[in-house]
């Protein structure tokens, strides 16, 4: 412990005669430790904490490509989303959602706030369960007569 002590004490005397080299050395440890740290929390986000979903491996996200008009991923079109829910026969289910930004007034100012258009198959699909009430019902409309069938 005696030797470890004054390795110690040489060391700190010999940092201390040369302040702009124990500087930059300390600016590195700090880089390289606040680098280390931001590439853990990344991985551990992404890849090591589990999605918050019943099932997240059963999950699959379908795109559509456009080679011709040299776009790699293009979102569901409305008509591929009806077509894809009513022939699918592999899925449980098929749902599509969209960014929006909506206002919410009340009795202060409006607010501006980010939200999300989902069609009622994503949020059985991902094991949520309506807080109050229940989930919509899937409504199937003619397209001839623009009335339920």
């Amino acid at each position: 412990m005696n030797s470890f002590s004054s390795q110690l004490r040489q060391i700190v005397r010999r940092l201390w005669r040369a302040p702009v080299f124990t500087v930059i050395t300390l600016i590195t440890l700090a880089a390289g430790v606040g680098a280390n740290i931001a590439v853990f929390s990344v991985v551990d986000g992404v890849l090591l904490k589990p999605l918050p979903y019943p099932h997240p491996e059963s999950l699959v996200g379908v795109w559509h490509t456009a080679p011709g008009l040299n776009l790699d991923d293009v979102n569901m079109a409305p008509s591929n989303y009806f077509i894809y829910r009513e022939q699918n026969r592999t899925f449980e289910d098929v749902g599509i959602y969209q960014g929006n930004s909506v206002s919410v007034t009340g009795q202060g100012s409006p607010q501006q706030v980010q939200a999300l258009d989902v069609t009622d198959g994503v949020l059985p699909i991902l094991g949520l369960t309506p807080f109050l009430g229940r989930w919509f019902n899937r409504v199937v409309c003619c397209a001839l007569c623009h009335q339920r069938c």
